[in-house]
């Protein structure tokens, strides 16, 4: 499941920092609209024949305008991002402060130190990713789509519903890689937590190692470990990889059979809502 509804209720306040950088992305989304909608219009007018004067300068204008938008959008969801990814850092690292607080000095008996730092360390900055990039974007991926078909719908509609009907196909593409990837997942991290407990372990008892010879077969063994540990990482970023390819596939193949179809109407004769010529 690609949102988890009690992992948002704990850090409940990022909710407003999401919605903002969505409606920043959404209003950017309108200022490019705007500017390819008088560019095309100019490029008609020129086509036809029927330029009229001041139509260059109301272009530019409004493309000049659109530009300021687009940044300030941008600047905008860039600075909710960092105020949503921040919020999430504090509140998860204070709630496992404090749980381990509670626990005292038998918070070993339940997890171990190495596995205790890894999830504040990492773990955390994977949530912050979590909510400062992703979630922000699967909204916005969502309303994007029907903003855009309710633009196209009145020019084309084979190619309207050819582009909303990609839409549904990528969070069906990444789910597909999730299954596959949960066991490979899996023991990714065992590995992590694994090697980081073992490296704790023989930092921690150095001296005695020393002191019977035997850090020598133990440096061998961290190098097998992390020999193991690279692979295990390499199968992960070949996944990560192959599924932003099929993504990208899915997002630019949809544009594409879009761009086809505008082109063929285009040959047959019907120009924006007007019908055939």
């Amino acid at each position: 499941m690609m949102i988890k509804p009690w992992l948002i209720r704990i850090v409940g306040k990022t909710k407003q920092y999401i919605s903002l950088q969505v409606l920043a992305n959404w209003i950017g989304l309108l200022a490019n609209i705007v500017v390819t909608a008088s560019v095309a219009r100019l490029l008609g007018a020129l086509y036809e024949g029927s330029f009229e004067e001041g139509q260059l300068s109301a272009t530019l204008l409004a493309a000049l305008a659109a530009v300021v938008v687009r940044i300030v959008c941008t600047l905008a969801a860039s600075r909710m991002s960092f105020l949503a990814s921040d919020e999430v850092k504090r509140i998860l690292r204070e709630r496992i402060y404090r749980k381990l607080c509670r626990l005292g000095l038998s918070y070993t008996e339940k997890i171990g130190t190495s596995e205790a730092v890894q999830i504040a360390g990492e773990g955390v900055d994977q949530l912050e990713v979590y909510f400062g990039s992703y979630l922000p974007q699967l909204f916005y991926s969502l309303l994007a789509p029907v903003t855009l078909f309710a633009v196209f719908l009145p020019i084309s509609v084979k190619a309207a519903v050819v582009l909303l009907i990609c839409v549904p196909l990528i969070p069906v593409a990444i789910m597909g890689v999730q299954k596959l990837a949960r066991r490979l997942l899996g023991q990714y991290w065992g590995v992590y937590a694994d090697l980081g407990g073992t490296f704790l372990d023989n930092v921690q008892g150095l001296t005695t190692l020393k002191i019977y010879e035997a850090d020598g077969e133990r440096h061998k063994e961290m190098n097998r470990q992390a020999e193991a540990f690279r692979r295990i990482t390499m199968k992960v970023l070949y996944m990560q990889l192959n599924s932003i390819t099929v993504m990208d596939v899915i997002a630019y193949g949809g544009a594409a059979a879009g761009i086809i179809l505008s082109v063929l109407e285009f040959q047959a004769g019907i120009f924006l809502w007007q019908g055939p010529s």
